[in-house]
């Protein structure tokens, strides 16, 4: 017994030196891959970021709590900086910004908000949701499948689609927070409607996890589908149940509102409305002719054009839909609405991006169907080095082109034969 307690605490001293050197490792790119830190704060990621500021340095929405001011336009009538986004990321980043700005003087950076060492927390704010929801979706997954074959699916989705350019490169960005609280709600579902453990401190945190998901990006509300999906597959009577757990409801539900009273608060300070659509004129112009094609495949970010290796657990989630064991028939639906709504967006291309970045958090839900190819091609031993090859091609493939990456990779100049022209950078050989 003494034994296997010293082998627990060693297993679990190793779990957090190999995760503080890999942050340490993934901060050390970030600062290396980012050239001019201080472009973190600039245009959307302006836009994410202002609400901490202005909240905790600058008391109010004024001028000089925004950075990018040619972006980040005043509200007509007030003076008051007004952001289209909506504050998730914000309340994210709030615990790094605020050991920033404790650091700030000591360290003899300006405590502006905008000096490097906000930057740099930034960086790790980033790299933390990454390994945060690598490790929740480690945990579901190690259930059905081997802790190697899970490793594996995480590197190679991240390394090999551009998940890594948004926590690398643009770590602020909202992409990689989604990402995190994405693993959040896959593994609560897991835990609430599969192992069914009930008790305030999931359901309070489903709620928030909830509220969260909407907050940082609006459309993300489709993916609470899934956990509404399980549970109905998995509950046989539902009305015995929500009376047996109304409590937990109660308070799952006031825990997700919780998280919008201070957007709600934003929006009536600024603009006297308690609720609007802050994005203007800007709509879902193309939904009865949704650029689908275009957006998985297009020279202009498509995503699998630039992010080959998510079609490998896309087709995992195709094969496994009869037997649909983890809700994959939900998951494709997931996938297909969202798809429909990138490619209904005014700019269905997402503007200067590598890959089409709204992509990067759905690949949580591709962790799991990746990690059973993993274990099923692991079988044989030829059909297992066939496989990797082939990942490590796809891999160096989207790392290639994410290093060549100049934004921004659109509009009319930007064709196929220049994509070719950048991978021919890669393989050294005309085509």
């Amino acid at each position: 017994m003494h034994n296997q307690i010293l082998q627990m605490k060693t297993n679990k001293l190793k779990f957090w030196i190999a995760g503080i050197l890999l942050a340490a490792g993934l901060f050390t790119l970030s600062v290396r891959s980012n050239k001019s830190p201080q472009n973190l704060i600039w245009s959307d990621m302006d836009g994410y970021y202002v609400y901490l500021p202005a909240v905790f340095i600058h008391q109010g929405f004024v001028r000089e709590a925004a950075r990018d001011t040619n972006y980040l336009q005043v509200w007509p009538g007030t003076d008051k900086i007004f952001t289209k986004y909506t504050c998730g990321v914000s309340l994210l980043e709030s615990p790094f910004f605020i050991v920033a700005h404790i650091l700030s003087e000591p360290l003899g950076f300006a405590p502006d908000g905008h000096s490097l060492i906000y930057c740099y927390l930034l960086m790790l704010s980033a790299i933390f949701c990454l390994m945060a929801g690598s490790v929740l979706l480690w945990r579901v997954c190690r259930k059905y499948y081997s802790d190697k074959s899970v490793i594996l699916a995480i590197t190679c989705l991240f390394f090999g689609t551009n998940m890594y350019y948004y926590t690398i490169f643009q770590p602020t960005m909202s992409h990689i927070y989604s990402f995190f609280m994405y693993a959040c709600l896959l593994y609560l579902t897991e835990k609430i409607i599969v192992e069914r453990t009930y008790n305030r401190s999931n359901f309070a945190l489903a709620g928030l996890v909830s509220g969260l998901v909407i907050l940082i990006r609006p459309t993300s509300a489709i993916v609470l589908l899934y956990p509404v999906y399980r549970f109905i597959k998995s509950i046989d009577d539902k009305p015995g149940w929500f009376r047996k757990n109304l409590k937990y409801c109660i308070l799952a539900l006031l825990a997700g509102m919780i998280v919008f009273i201070p957007q709600l608060i934003y929006w009536k300070h600024v603009t006297g409305e308690w609720f609007m659509w802050s994005y203007g004129e800007e709509s879902f112009k193309y939904w009865k002719e949704p650029k689908l094609f275009r957006v998985l495949f297009d020279a202009w970010n498509g995503w699998l054009l630039y992010s080959p290796v998510a079609a490998i657990p896309l087709i995992g989630l195709i094969q496994e839909r009869h037997r649909n064991r983890h809700g994959e028939r939900a998951v494709i639906f997931i996938f297909a609405l969202a798809t429909w709504l990138f490619a209904s967006w005014w700019a269905w291309w997402f503007g200067g991006a590598f890959g089409h970045r709204c992509y990067v958090e759905y690949c949580a839900f591709l962790v799991l169907p990746f990690s059973g190819i993993i274990e099923k091609a692991a079988q044989n031993r030829v059909r297992g080095v066939l496989f990797g090859a082939l990942c490590v091609v796809l891999v160096y493939y989207s790392m290639g082109l994410t290093y060549n990456y100049r934004a921004p990779w659109d509009g009319p100049d930007w064709t196929y034969e220049k994509v070719a022209g950048e991978i021919e950078r890669l393989v050294h050989f005309q085509f």
